[in-house]
Formats: structure tokens, sequence, C-alpha cells
């Protein structure tokens, strides 16, 4: 027998905004691995280091942004390196830090990745949902993640121009 628990009106948007997203997003990352030489979560990263100043993060706001422990973020960003898609760069303001830059190879993959993601996105979600609907979406979604964390989109990046 199945175990009831009483669900709210914010428990079952919430299970819709995850089922939603869940859903899109595998779509999202089969596209992503038949088409390009990178996984949707490397993308991710390439995306980050994209719209930061000079295309550049240090390693610990990479880490916050992305979520992800220290050493996780580290053998992360070995492996791009590894890869030739980042490079690791002494940072000029703070000599004992340093900073992780895409390669031009790791825009160029990028730029590839970022034309089929852009076009899943317009396929699996703009076909579905009216503009209204989008500005509507994005403003709730928007409001959402401010109210858990104020900056939580800064770390994102909200440019549309970059792809």
């Amino acid at each position: 027998m199945p175990v009831q628990l009483r669900t709210t009106e914010a428990s079952e948007t919430w299970r819709a905004l995850i089922t939603a997203f869940t859903r899109v997003n595998g779509v999202l990352a089969d596209e992503m691995d038949a088409e390009t030489e990178v996984s949707l979560e490397r993308y991710g990263i390439l995306l980050m280091l994209s719209q930061a100043k000079d295309a550049a993060m240090r390693p610990s706001d990479l880490a916050d942004g992305l979520r992800l422990s220290r050493s996780g973020t580290t053998r992360l960003i070995d492996r791009l390196e590894r890869e030739g898609l980042v490079e690791r760069r002494s940072c000029d303001t703070d000599g004992r830090g340093s900073l992780v830059a895409l390669t031009p190879e790791g825009e160029g993959i990028f730029r590839t990745a970022g034309r089929v993601h852009l076009r899943g996105i317009d396929k699996h979600l703009g076909a579905h949902l009216t503009g209204e609907d989008m500005a509507q979406l994005r403003r709730i979604l928007t409001k959402l993640a401010e109210a858990v964390d104020g900056d939580a989109l800064a770390s994102i990046g909200t440019t549309s121009d970059r792809s």
C-alpha cells in the first residue's frame, strides 16, 4: 500500500516544477550528448566561465556557482584542463590565487554546444509557452531564487547574448 502524505499547493507546484525540469533537462542532455563533444553538465561550466569577467573565475566562485565541494570542483577543473577546454591562470589581483579560464578550444566547443542547447530550449520550452507565459515564469522563478538566495542568479549570469 503506497504511503500517503498530505500535499499542499506549494508541494504540488514543486512536484510539477521538478517533473517538467527533469524531463526537459533529460532531453536537452540527450541532445547535447548526441550532437556535441561536451555533456550538458560541462556545458553549464563553460557557460558560467563565458559569462564571467574576462571569461575567467576563481575556482572557489566556480564551486559556489556549481554547488560542488572544493575538491569536486578541483577534479572537474582538472578533467576540463586535460581536455583542453580550460586553463589555470594566475590572478593579477592576488598573487596566491588562481583563475580558471576558457581556452580558445573551450570557447569553440562552447559556441557549438550553445547552438545545440539554445535550439533545444526553443524546441522543448519556447514552442510550448507563449512569450507572456515565459515572462511570467521567469518572473516567478527569479522571485523564488532571490527569496532563497538574494544573489542566486548573479553567479549564473543573466545575459542573453552569449551562447
